[in-house]
């Protein structure tokens, strides 16, 4: 199941290539940076026992990036994907990544993109997972709206999934993101 959502997402990629291809004007490369903050969902978070689970947490990320030209990107990211916590029972994790943006306009100043990597998971238990610490590789992907209010300024809405998150003395998990960043071009 989550190689059939990989490439779907892959798909969806490769295929916006035609669109991509429209445009001829390219954008100088710049660096840019910036920090969001968002919620995260645990899915499943807690085991089947346990009587009760809230597998929803806040999310914080920083990144950073180089705009290839107006349709591609490379960005690192820190993101620190929250937790979940039910009847003696907590996971909580974060995930340094690496992924490749593909965007194009829609009108004006705003943008929609799709979001590829790859990423390494770190995920800490306690309660019955006490002890216990998984690290993970795995692909993430993720899709996006992005507004530019001045040439230097935007803010991008974002849906990200991490799937695959530990899965061997703690639970395997996936876990899905939706945040709003704010960002900065460095020209």
């Amino acid at each position: 199941m989550r190689l059939g959502k990989l490439a779907a997402a892959l798909a969806a990629v490769v295929f916006s290539m035609g669109a991509l291809a429209q445009e001829t004007a390219k954008a100088p490369g710049h660096f840019y940076a910036g920090g969001g903050y968002g919620q995260s969902h645990w899915s499943p978070g807690c085991p089947s026992s346990a009587a009760t689970c809230d597998n929803t947490g806040a999310s914080v990320h920083a990144f950073g990036g180089w705009q290839l030209n107006n349709h591609f990107a490379g960005e690192i990211a820190f993101t620190n994907l929250g937790k979940a916590t039910g009847t003696n029972t907590e996971v909580k994790g974060h995930a340094w990544e690496a992924s490749l943006l593909a965007g194009w306009p829609l009108s004006g100043s705003a943008s929609v993109y799709g979001r590829l990597g790859i990423y390494r998971g770190v995920v800490k238990g306690g309660g019955m997972f006490a002890n216990h610490t998984e690290t993970n590789y795995y692909a993430t992907y993720g899709i996006g709206a992005q507004m530019d209010f001045t040439q230097n300024l935007g803010a991008r809405l974002e849906w990200q999934k991490f799937p695959g998150l530990a899965g061997s003395s703690i639970i395997d998990n996936d876990v899905t993101i939706i945040s709003l960043s704010a960002f900065w071009r460095f020209r």
